[in-house]
Order: C-alpha cells, then structure tokens, then sequence
C-alpha cells in the first residue's frame, strides 16, 4: 500500500463522513500531503550519516477553507504529520523528536503556504533500574554521563561501574549510547557496543546494572 493510499484511509477515519465532506471545500489534504512531502524534501541537508529534513510545518489556507474543515482540522494535521514520519522513514530521512503539523488560516484562496523549521531540542527520556542496584528512575535531557563518578547526572554505586562509564546524549537522529573506555564495556540488549542509537524499550547493561530506555511523551 502506498503511503498516500494509507494517509487517505487514515483520514477516513478521523473525518467523519470522509473525504468526501471536505474534499468540495478547496484544497485537498492529500493535496496538502503531496506539498509537505515537497517541502520536506527541499529542506533536506545533508550530513556526515544521514540527511536531516524539517520536522516542523506550519500550513496556511484560506479562511473559508479553514473553516470548510472546522473540528477535523487538528486531526487532519496529526495524520499529515505521522504521513511524513512514515515518509522520513521510508528515505531514510532523519526528523529529530517526530513531525508535528499545524494548519491555520488567513491565507489566499486555493493557495497552500507553508513554513518550515528544524527543532532540535531534546524531547526527554527516563532510565529505569532494573537490576544491579536499588530501584529508581533517572531523568535525560540533552545529555548524561553514566558512572560511579559524583558528577555524573546517572549516579551508580555498583563497583564494576566505572567512573565515568558511557554516555546518553540526544542527536537530531534520536538519543544515542557511547561508551567513555569502561574497563567492563557497555551493553544494549546483551550485545557489547561502542555506539548506539537507543529504541524505546532498549536494555542497558553498565557493570552489573541495568537500564530500561524509554523516550518521554
């Protein structure tokens, strides 16, 4: 199924009555996606790993066509931006914390402007322990050094940790794991690694003690 094609059954569901109820007020918003996914692709930038592209879009219409949409607008925006998360995915794109759409009016008749923008603020994460030590949970921002050391934002007691053992820090393709020269190595789910993008989920093995990974929101 094509992208598109999933986009528009998305919005089926979140129009009540369909496509059909706002399709005869303008502008489409599978006219609206093809644009998006334009601008996405205009405002790509290329880096050392991977391209990086805008993950904030804001949409201006028409007043009259706004108002066409009424209560589905919001809705019609947050299927517009997991459609160009899907999108991003698919080329291989990177989109920061996700893609967030907002559609306003005060624009021209049958005419789409957009803005875009890059957000690269770090969106949160929390550590969970799970085993090693006593239990508790460690908040993430844009960076966190991991270790037995009292300057280390995630502050472990266990002694086959070292002082200054990994590090967390958030980078525009997601939080990614390093390890400082542990004498013990670090682990993400029972595999030794240097580096590493974190999922949601991942299990963290510093010394004896381990982490649970989760992204906040």
């Amino acid at each position: 199924m094509s992208l598109l094609r999933r986009l528009e059954d998305a919005l089926e569901t979140v129009i009540d009555g369909g496509l059909a109820r706002v399709a005869g007020g303008g502008v489409h918003p599978l006219e609206i996606a093809r644009r998006l996914q334009s601008e996405m692709a205009d405002g790509r930038l290329l880096g050392t790993d991977a391209s990086y592209v805008p993950n904030r879009y804001v949409v201006t219409l028409a007043d009259v066509e706004m108002d066409h949409l009424g209560d589905v607008a919001a809705g019609i925006a947050e299927e517009l931006g997991r459609h160009l998360e899907r999108h991003a995915a698919e080329e291989g794109w990177a989109v920061g914390d996700g893609v967030t759409v907002r559609l306003q009016g005060g624009g021209r008749p049958g005419r789409i402007a957009v803005e875009r923008d890059f957000d690269e603020r770090a969106p949160g994460a929390r550590l969970l322990v799970e085993a090693g030590q006593a239990g508790g949970s460690f908040e993430i921002g844009e960076r966190a050094v991991i270790g037995r050391g009292p300057d280390c934002e995630v502050l472990l007691t266990e002694p086959a940790v070292s002082r200054r053992h990994a590090e967390i820090e958030w980078t525009y393709h997601g939080y990614r794991l390093r390890d400082l020269g542990s004498r013990n190595g670090t682990f993400v789910n029972a595999e030794e690694v240097d580096e590493a993008l974190l999922a949601d989920g991942d299990l963290i093995e510093v010394g004896l003690v381990q982490l649970r990974f989760h992204p906040i929101g």
